[in-house]
C-alpha cells in the first residue's frame, strides 16, 4: 500500500512538471536577432534587416541596451576608420615598393599599428552590440522575471525509494 501511495505521487508530480515545462512562452515578435556575417553585422526584427539607425531607434525602450548599442555604433566608427586608414598608409610603401621606388617602410609599420589597435576596439564593439541586444531582448520579453523551474530526482537507496525536489 505504502509503494502504491508513492507512485501515485511520484506519477502526478512527473506528469504536472513535464506539462509545465513544455508550456513555454514563445519568443516576443518584438526581440531582435543579431547575425555575423563576412562583411559586418545583420540585424532582424520581424524578419525584416535594421540598420544601425533603425536599430538604435527600435531599442529606445530599453535604455541600458540602446546606450549599449549607440556605444557600440560609435567604437564600430571609430575601429573602421582606424583600420581604414592603417590599410591606406600600409598600402604606400607597398606601391613605391612596386614600381621600384624607394620604399619608406616607416610608414608601413605605422599603418601596421593602426590597423593592430583597431582590432581590440572592434571586438569592444562587437561584444556592446550583443550585450544590447540580448539586453534589449530580455527588457520586451513577455515574462522577463525570474522562471522558477524545479527539478524533480527519484532516489533509490538502502532505505528505499524517495523524491528529491531542487529548486
Amino acid at each position: 500500500m505504502k509503494n502504491l501511495v508513492l507512485s501515485l505521487i511520484l506519477g502526478f508530480f512527473s506528469v504536472g512538471f513535464a506539462q509545465a515545462q513544455q508550456t513555454s512562452t514563445p519568443p516576443s515578435k518584438e526581440s531582435i536577432e543579431m547575425k555575423l556575417k563576412f562583411l559586418g553585422y545583420r540585424f532582424y526584427q520581424d524578419g525584416e534587416r535594421l540598420s544601425w539607425k533603425e536599430l538604435v531607434d527600435a531599442t529606445e525602450r530599453a535604455e541600458e541596451a540602446n546606450l549599449l548599442i549607440k556605444k557600440a555604433k560609435t567604437q564600430r566608427l571609430i575601429s573602421n576608420l582606424m583600420a581604414g586608414v592603417g590599410g591606406f598608409i600600409t598600402g604606400i610603401p607597398i606601391g613605391q615598393s612596386i614600381r621600384d621606388d624607394n620604399p619608406n617602410w616607416e610608414l608601413a609599420y605605422i599603418g601596421g599599428a593602426l590597423f593592430i589597435v583597431s582590432l581590440p576596439i572592434s571586438l569592444k564593439a562587437f561584444n556592446n552590440v550583443n550585450k544590447g541586444v540580448d539586453t534589449y531582448n530580455i527588457a520586451v520579453a513577455p515574462s522577463a522575471g525570474y522562471h522558477f523551474q524545479p527539478e524533480v530526482f527519484v532516489i533509490n537507496n538502502q532505505n528505499g525509494f524517495g523524491v528529491s525536489l531542487r529548486f
